[in-house]
């Protein structure tokens, strides 16, 4: 929607509307940095213009990354389980997402007050929305907000807290700064004298867990090569371990015959999938919508950025089967066939493979795929 006024004085218009009312910035999906620090950059807006604002989520916080930001930076967030843990909130903002939280059933008059988003453009019916695919991370325009003179940053332990927040935002969604732009680099310049250089070193320093070595190593032994494209399942993951399959994605990507990888799972009750690609003709969003289309209502089940991006399809009923085995051949067949679609090569490769070692498919299950 386009705005008269210049984006920091428009938010604050619109908050200055609602001075006194409780407000919640409910993050969508599992917490990561640019959510976090875009948050705690927004509740620190209310509080300089008298708006009681709250930090909420519904997903756990699963990345040992984003745990020790949560931790080092003291971020007191309310964990939303159902529809009337935001029964006392008049507002809802959104920080780096144009939707909420799907999981849940928002309250029915929850109403939604601003936007704050760095990806691509959606309708949105807010009194205020900021919504730039252009920039690198949202806490870049938070960051661009406080230079232009909304809520400042000043010397003092709560501006070097929200400091390092939305520089570690910026570091991470901008992939240490090798996407940003020229606006990401003017923002960081003007965080970067308050932050914790300690406190970012250490939520930025990198620890594989044991789980997620042995991810890894399923993806390695599973991986399906077709030219410079790769796929490989991993089986059943905790839902601690959920971001290890982003991880190895990343992993998987630095092998020099491939520009594009994509690795999945099963994480409770859904296909849980990260893709990776370095080549400039592959739009991720795009692709992944291509390849898994969209649910009921028309939400894609895959989105994602000019590098990266994600997809989550639910699996129904079929997640109560006892045969973990079996459910497992199902969601390999179901994520075999989808791809096949737009390269068919793969379920040849595939078939190629199997018939080498031998391996036959029941034909119940093939049915069962072919019908999910």
């Amino acid at each position: 929607m386009g705005q008269q006024a210049a984006p920091q004085q428009a938010l604050e218009n619109a908050l200055r509307s609602i001075a006194g009312s409780p407000t919640v910035v409910l993050i969508t999906g599992h917490p990561d940095p640019d959510a976090l620090g875009s948050a705690i950059a927004h509740q620190r807006i209310c509080a300089e213009l008298g708006v009681p604002c709250t930090i909420a989520h519904v997903l756990p916080v699963s990345h040992r990354q984003n745990r020790a930001m949560v931790k080092l930076l003291n971020i007191d967030m309310l964990q939303v389980s159902n529809t009337e843990d935001l029964a006392n909130f008049k507002y809802l903002s959104l920080v780096d997402t144009s939707t909420p939280e799907p999981s849940i059933a928002l309250p029915a008059d929850l109403k939604l007050l601003s936007v704050v988003d760095h990806h691509k453009m959606a309708e949105v019916d807010a009194p205020f929305a900021d919504i730039r695919p252009q920039m690198g991370a949202s806490s870049s325009i938070y960051a661009e907000y406080m230079l232009n003179g909304l809520a400042p940053l000043v010397d003092g332990r709560e501006a070097t807290r929200v400091a390092t927040a939305l520089l570690f935002g910026m570091q991470t969604d901008t992939n240490d700064f090798t996407l940003a732009t020229g606006a990401d680099f003017a923002a960081a310049a003007y965080v970067r004298p308050f932050c914790d250089s300690d406190v970012l070193k250490r939520m930025g320093r990198s620890i594989v867990t044991a789980s997620a070595m042995s991810l890894l190593g399923r993806a390695l032994s599973n991986m399906l090569v077709v030219r410079d494209f790769a796929m490989a399942g991993v089986g059943q993951v905790s839902s601690g371990d959920r971001d290890a399959i982003a991880t190895a994605a990343d992993f998987i990507l630095q092998r020099e015959d491939l520009d594009t990888v994509l690795v999945y799972g099963i994480v409770e009750d859904r296909i849980d999938g990260s893709l990776r690609t370095d080549s400039a003709s592959l739009e991720p969003a795009t692709f992944l919508q291509t390849v898994f289309g969209k649910d009921r209502s028309g939400k894609p089940y895959g989105g994602g950025r000019s590098d990266k991006g994600g997809f989550q399809i639910p699996l129904g009923v079929i997640a109560e089967c006892d045969d973990k085995d079996a459910l497992w051949e199902i969601v390999q067949q179901v994520v075999r066939t989808r791809l096949s679609k737009v390269m068919p090569e793969i379920e040849r490769e595939y078939q190629r493979l199997s018939d080498s070692n031998g391996h036959h498919h029941h034909e119940e299950r093939e049915r069962f795929s072919r019908e999910f």
